[in-house]
């Protein structure tokens, strides 16, 4: 069992829910996950991934701390992992 943490903008996407639960199996990608969390929660649709199923450039996706971007992507297996962490782009003055 895993968890996936959103954080500004994403939570009210997913009615307001800042923690969601998700089962992942032996070699589950990020990937999966993240299609998994937007079958549960349709609002995220278009946020987090793009029409072509890459992580959408602004949008920022940790593996227990570590950017996806440097590790495997969407590629990256989650075996041992416990939390997926999502954050949108922040800006403020």
């Amino acid at each position: 069992m895993g968890q996936v943490q959103l954080y500004a903008t994403l939570r009210p996407r997913a009615d307001g829910e800042r923690r969601i639960d998700i089962a992942w199996t032996p070699g589950a990608r990020v990937g999966d996950v993240i299609r998994e969390l937007i079958i549960r929660k349709p609002g995220l649709q278009g946020y987090i991934l793009d029409d072509g199923g890459a992580v959408v450039p602004y949008v920022s996706v940790f593996l227990d701390g570590r950017d996806i971007r440097y590790l495997e992507g969407l590629e990256t297996i989650l075996d041992g992992h416990i939390e997926l962490a999502i954050f949108p782009p922040v800006a403020g003055g």
